[in-house]
């Protein structure tokens, strides 16, 4: 029986732009990327517990195990401090799997935070977001207010400060792509290093939204040719005004940013021609 607990909202994020700069020595990429949250969220539940680490949920898309990010995260808070108490985390995912939301990673930097409030271990922000990067890439991004410039790997962040006064209609195809074997595909046609882009950030949305659209994500190419629904589906946002279409991440979801919220006819015919899932969301600032 729980003693104590906290409950955690984990958003999603989506990558307004996504550039590929050139491969490392160490094999992976170095990318430069402008990410921002969304109100589209799993929650975690982490409560103190007699002993060990449980990590339970309704969920099937995701191992219950300590194979999860979120139990990996539980555990190298436990070898970082020495606490001794159980922790379980009750894991209620929303966010889908395999689609470039970063749910995993927002998921392991919630538990971070939420296991740290939960026992008052009196670490910081700046520590637990270098735990996070050992966890994965995308993790310290989620220590961030929510809108920032991810570079290197994914582990440097630079927050900035844009417009958030547009909408975002999610497009999410019922395939999940892995992020590796995207790299691994991109590597192919990535002949040279790309140069990164450069302009000021503090932007209204109307400076804004056509230089994300002009700049792009590198990975889009690769799912496109793979999977044609997906640029059809693309043309169907931009026909129905949407100023920017892009992937987040690797795939497989992909967006529109849009002026103003979209007629819900538009999210029910996507839904109904392609079988896909779609969300109309907005951005949102982490605290």
């Amino acid at each position: 029986m729980a003693d104590r607990s906290v409950t955690i909202d984990t958003p999603a994020k989506i990558n307004l732009f996504l550039k590929i700069l050139g491969k490392r020595p160490d094999g992976y990429h170095d990318i430069y990327s402008l990410v921002q949250t969304v109100d589209l969220y799993d929650t975690l539940t982490i409560s103190e517990i007699n002993r060990g680490t449980e990590l339970i949920g309704a969920t099937s898309v995701v191992a219950l195990d300590s194979s999860n990010i979120i139990w990996k995260a539980v555990e190298l808070l436990r070898r970082q401090t020495g606490f001794t108490q159980g922790i379980q985390v009750n894991l209620t995912k929303r966010i889908p799997v395999g689609a470039g939301l970063g749910g995993g990673s927002s998921d392991a930097a919630a538990t971070l935070k939420g296991v740290t409030r939960l026992l008052d271990l009196n670490l910081s922000r700046q520590q637990l977001q270098q735990f996070g990067a050992t966890l994965g890439s995308d993790v310290p991004f989620f220590f961030s207010t929510g809108s920032a410039i991810i570079s290197g790997r994914g582990e440097m962040v630079e927050e900035v400060k844009i417009a958030s006064d547009y909408v975002v209609l999610l497009v999410v195809p019922d395939f999940a792509i892995s992020t590796a074997e995207a790299y691994a595909k991109v590597k192919i046609a990535l002949t040279n290093s790309t140069p990164k882009p450069t302009f000021k950030w503090e932007k209204i949305s109307a400076e804004l939204l056509p230089l994300l659209d002009q700049i792009g994500n590198d990975f889009e190419g690769l799912v496109t040719d793979g999977h044609p629904a997906v640029a059809s589906c693309m043309q169907i946002l931009r026909e129905a005004g949407a100023r920017v279409v892009a992937l987040s991440g690797s795939g497989s979801a992909f967006f529109g940013l849009f002026d103003r919220a979209p007629d819900p006819s538009l999210a029910t015919m996507i839904s109904e021609r392609f079988g896909w899932q779609v969300f109309g969301l907005c951005p949102v600032k982490l605290a």
